[in-house]
């Protein structure tokens, strides 16, 4: 029977994805959890980009939407846009309630939604069990970060010590160099990379030299830098909210990040894993 295209009144796309969840094939149940797990906004990206979002084939991801019911994965991306722009956005807080009458404040507030949103969207549930995982695993954590990404490197070492008890050190250390961050380190802890705006060179020799010497290396930058090969990558929307404001780095949806990657790991901390 052939399959038939959704209509625009046609069942809401997550509706329909949850119902045909155990109809579908392997891997477009694997494809179809990710969605349904992660806040992947399939409006948001072309079919080549999710499939690389989420390590399945075009070729999956046709199938997949035809099984659905879609004529075409453009069909069901048009749906999934629909349904997101007519949910609509989170409500204002009281705080930017209190202030909706100062210069640019809902446009500030919607663009750190968007950039939060951005960010999410293309991390895998999988992705974020692993890097739990590993952190449990390794004995020991440094995180290396220079100017505005030092903080981030700070802030998670020290939700680390905090929540795990995890030997965690941000360097460089004030008065010091990187000459000397990889020494407490040895093969099974891990070095993580803050380089939102781009890896400086330092960093990328650093990363490079810790991966021969078998420390594990997780990289966190922005949407467009070219990033170091590694365990782990993560990528942040670091968008400035304003033209005025382009030199600037935007650390905000990556220090959500960080602290929501430190309380998934506690939360995991006492079940083990099951990783595929």
């Amino acid at each position: 029977m052939p399959i038939q295209p959704a209509h625009p009144n046609a069942t809401p796309f997550l509706a329909r994805l949850r119902q045909m969840l155990d109809q579908l094939s392997p891997t477009e149940k694997k494809l179809a959890l990710l969605v349904l797990d992660t806040p992947i906004h399939l409006g948001s990206y072309s079919a080549s980009e999710l499939a690389q979002i989420t390590d399945v084939s075009n070729a999956t991801i046709t199938r997949f939407v035809r099984h659905l019911g879609y004529g075409s994965y453009e069909e069901a991306r048009r749906q999934a846009r629909l349904e997101a722009d007519a949910a609509g956005t989170l409500p204002l807080p009281p705080a930017a309630l209190a202030s909706a009458n100062a210069p640019n404040s809902q446009a500030l507030w919607q663009a750190q939604q968007d950039k939060l949103r951005a960010t999410l969207a293309q991390i895998p549930a999988s992705t974020m069990n692993a890097i739990a995982a590993a952190l449990h695993r390794a004995p020991r954590v440094t995180a290396l970060g220079l100017g505005a990404n030092h903080l981030l490197a700070q802030q998670l070492c020290q939700l680390l010590a905090q929540a795990l008890g995890k030997p965690a050190q941000a360097e460089p250390a004030a008065g010091q160099t990187l000459d000397t961050a990889l020494a407490p380190l040895a093969r099974g802890d891990i070095l993580v990379l803050c380089a939102l705006g781009g890896v400086p060179a330092p960093l990328l020799a650093l990363g490079q030299q810790a991966q021969r010497t078998g420390i594990q290396l997780l990289c966190i930058t922005d949407l467009t830098s070219a990033a170091p090969a590694s365990d782990w990558l993560l990528r942040c929307d670091s968008t400035p909210h304003a033209p005025m404001l382009a030199h600037l780095i935007d650390t905000s949806a990556a220090h959500t990040l960080v602290y929501g990657l430190v309380a998934h790991t506690v939360q995991w901390g006492a079940t083990p894993f099951e990783l595929e």
